[in-house]
């Protein structure tokens, strides 16, 4: 006969078992609403240049004399579904979208705020450019 306490390690270990695959199949299958930001250092915009046409949409942040600006607090979201992303982003930021759709993308930088609504597609490779006076 089991001690309660070895059947409690006993129960135990087997909802440890169990618990990796029950995670895992709820988040599989759930397309989310994303926002990758960066694009500082030649390696890194390189790269997220090379994959515009992997993603919904990119967005360059600039100043209106042509320099690049980080730190800008973005939003990406759905209002219908209410999905939404935020991070802050600079000089570049990617978003993927879970379906076609009409999207709203803010951004604010400096105190200036900045409001765009663009219709995306998955890997749809939309382009946005957002400047700000220095």
């Amino acid at each position: 006969m089991m001690k309660p306490c070895n059947r409690v390690f006993a129960a135990l270990a087997l909802l440890a078992l169990a618990a990796p695959g029950w995670t895992q199949a709820v988040v599989e299958d759930a397309p989310m609403l994303r926002l990758e930001c960066g694009g500082i250092g030649l390696e890194e915009s390189e790269r997220m240049r090379a994959e515009i046409d992997m993603h919904a949409l990119t967005v360059f942040f600039s100043t209106t004399a042509g320099g690049w600006v980080t730190d800008v607090e973005t939003r990406v979201d759905e209002p219908l579904s209410g999905q939404r992303v935020e991070a802050s982003c600079g000089p570049i930021g990617q978003a993927d979208v879970p379906a076609p759709g009409r999207y709203r993308i803010s951004a604010s930088y400096a105190g200036a705020r900045q409001e765009h609504w663009v219709d995306l597609v998955p890997q749809g490779g939309a382009r946005l450019s957002l400047r700000w006076q220095e």
